[in-house]
Formats: C-alpha cells, sequence, structure tokens
C-alpha cells in the first residue's frame, strides 16, 4: 500500500499535535524535516514519534520538497513566514496543513487562498482545540437539541506567559495575540454551534509584559452570530505560572432552552436544560484525532470534509484580522 508522505518545515508550534496522529496512522510517514529559515532550531521535535531514531533532517526545505516529493507538507514556524511557505509547498503540488493564522494581513491572506485554488490542494489550518474532549461533549449537547439555538456565547482563553520567543514582541512578526489566540475561541465558537459570524469589534492591550511590547497580553472582542445572537470573547496571556494548567479554556453557551459550560482546565461539560434537568456530558475518552482524519480523506479521495476544513480556515483567519482592525480603528467591522 502506498503511503502518505509527510515532510514539515519549521520548529515553532503545534507540530506536536500532528505528530499524534501521525504516530498513529499506519497509512502515512514521516519523511523529512527542515527548518523554514537559517537557524531555526527544530530539535524539540527530533525525539517525538513519529520522528524519534530517523535520519530525517534536512537543511534546506526547497530542496526537502524537491528530493522527497511529499504529499503532505506541515508548516509551522514564525507567523510571518507561515503564507510564503504554504505556497511554496502547493506550488509543489503538497497538501498543507499549517500552523495559524495563515497570514498577517487580508492582502496576503487573498494571495495564500487564491495560491491554493490555483494549485488545486487540500489545507487545514491547526485548530486543535475542535479536537479536545470538552468541546466536542459540548458539541454533542448542542447537536442534541438540549439547549435550543443558541443565543449567547461566551468563550475564554487565557494562558500562562511562559517562555516567549523574542519574535512575540514585533508585531511585524507575531502579528496579534487576536490571530494567535483568539482564532482558537472562534473556532470552539464555530465548532460547537456551527454558528459563523457577520460583525466583530474589539479592544486589545498590553499592561503586564512590557518587555514584548507587541505582543498584546489582554484583548476582548464581540462578535454577532449569523442567527442574530452574539459571541463575547475574552483572551489574556495572564493566567498565573502557579496555576495547576497551562490554560484556562471555556465556553458558555446559553441557549433557547438551557445553558451549557465546558471547561478543559476542569475537564467537564455542565448542562442545564429545561427539558432535560440537570446533568453533566460524559467526555469522550481521547482527543479527537482530526489531523489523522484529514490524511486518511487525501487517501481515499474523501474530499468534502477536506474542502469543509480548508474553507472555515480561512475564514476564522479573515474574522481574526478583522477584529484586529476593529481594535486599532476603534469601530464594528462587518464579515462578509
Amino acid at each position: 500500500m502506498k503511503k502518505i508522505r509527510v515532510v514539515t518545515i519549521g520548529g515553532f508550534g503545534h507540530i506536536d499535535a500532528v505528530f499524534r496522529d501521525l504516530a498513529v496512522t499506519q497509512e502515512a510517514e514521516l519523511v523529512g524535516m527542515a527548518p523554514a529559515y537559517k537557524g531555526e532550531d527544530i530539535s524539540k521535535f527530533f525525539n517525538l514519534p513519529p520522528a524519534s531514531g530517523k535520519n530525517i533532517i534536512c537543511e534546506d526545505y526547497c530542496q526537502m520538497i524537491k528530493e522527497l516529493k511529499p504529499d503532505v507538507a506541515v508548516v509551522s514556524t514564525r507567523l510571518d513566514l507561515i503564507p510564503k511557505l504554504i505556497m511554496d509547498a502547493a506550488d509543489a503540488g503538497c497538501h498543507i496543513i499549517a500552523e495559524k493564522p495563515l497570514a498577517l494581513d487580508i492582502s496576503m491572506l487573498e494571495q495564500v487562498q487564491n495560491n491554493i485554488g490555483k494549485n488545486k490542494v487540500n489545507l487545514m489550518a491547526m485548530l486543535t482545540m475542535r479536537s479536545d474532549p470538552q468541546f466536542v461533549a459540548a458539541k454533542q449537547v448542542y447537536d442534541s437539541g438540549a439547549i435550543g439555538e443558541a443565543i449567547l456565547v461566551n468563550a475564554r482563553k487565557s494562558y500562562k506567559w511562559g517562555t516567549r520567543p523574542d519574535w512575540f514582541g514585533d508585531k511585524n512578526k507575531y502579528g496579534g495575540t487576536i490571530g494567535w489566540v483568539g482564532i482558537h475561541a472562534f473556532d470552539f465558537i464555530n465548532y460547537v454551534t456551527g454558528l459563523s459570524f457577520t460583525k466583530v469589534a474589539a479592544m486589545k492591550g498590553n499592561l503586564a509584559h512590557c518587555d514584548r511590547i507587541g505582543c498584546e497580553d489582554n484583548c476582548v472582542l464581540i462578535a454577532q452570530l449569523s442567527n442574530g445572537g452574539h459571541a463575547g470573547i475574552s483572551v489574556d496571556y495572564c493566567r498565573p505560572e502557579s496555576a495547576p494548567t497551562h490554560g484556562d479554556d471555556w465556553i458558555r453557551v446559553v441557549g433557547t432552552k438551557g445553558v451549557l459550560e465546558a471547561s478543559l482546565a476542569k475537564k467537564n461539560c455542565a448542562v442545564i436544560s429545561s427539558e432535560k434537568g440537570t446533568f453533566e456530558q460524559p467526555l469522550p475518552d481521547c482527543k479527537d484525532k482530526m489531523f489523522r482524519r484529514f490524511l486518511l480523506n487525501l487517501l481515499d479521495g474523501k474530499s468534502q470534509d477536506n474542502h469543509e476544513l480548508k474553507r472555515l480556515s480561512f475564514m476564522l483567519t479573515k474574522v481574526c484580522l478583522l477584529a484586529r482592525q476593529a481594535a486599532e480603528e476603534n469601530k464594528v467591522i462587518e464579515i462578509n
């Protein structure tokens, strides 16, 4: 059986999440790893399955793609470099799994989208939170109708500051916390409710990490949902280092028939339903293997799911870029 040939480009981001799925996907194999730019350290991924024990390190990603002719390129590096890497890989005929956001401005996002369309390849962003058990459970509750239709959604993304690269302080390289972190909140709102976004407004600032002044450590966003409801999102890098988990990720959905709350830190999904009473939705035993499914869809020729992931990846990146613009221009922006 022909296996899907996979390479990685870069040494930052959620490559480890892709590796978790790749390690249990016998239908695919990792054949090459390269830095995105000279001097980039990619060593933290060397000892992770499926890379451990393999002599597959390349110095130049362009040469790697040319010689190995991979089916899929996993792109995850400094955020300003991602658009060019996506287009280079797509021009070589590779399907793409890319770190988010897919671009740092609308013009470049349109270039990437046109390039992907021209090359007729699939793409998915690393929207990893839709694979988390708590949000999968929340989606199950919402899809069951137990809380009715969403009319108000609250979402929270709170991270420890930890150790961040120097380039996080450079807006031209980092782009902004709304695109890097806030995109997860927009994603799990969409994932749980199936709703998209029609208007957005935001505020952002840096009050606690002045050594990285280009990196916002607090953001607040509001959005109108496609059904006329509303969403509020808070994002921060101010979770205490003493907290038991790195992140405090949470969603609350107020529906016409009840309310659900799902928390990754508390590992639960609690429901109050006017029809079904109060209960805790059981969580799946493990994360949903979204990257494995993307790879198998390529192998099996099942393109519809992958096309939807591509649409969502571009849509959510655009929403975040418009939210950043809304904050900087102090206005509400329509999302078309």
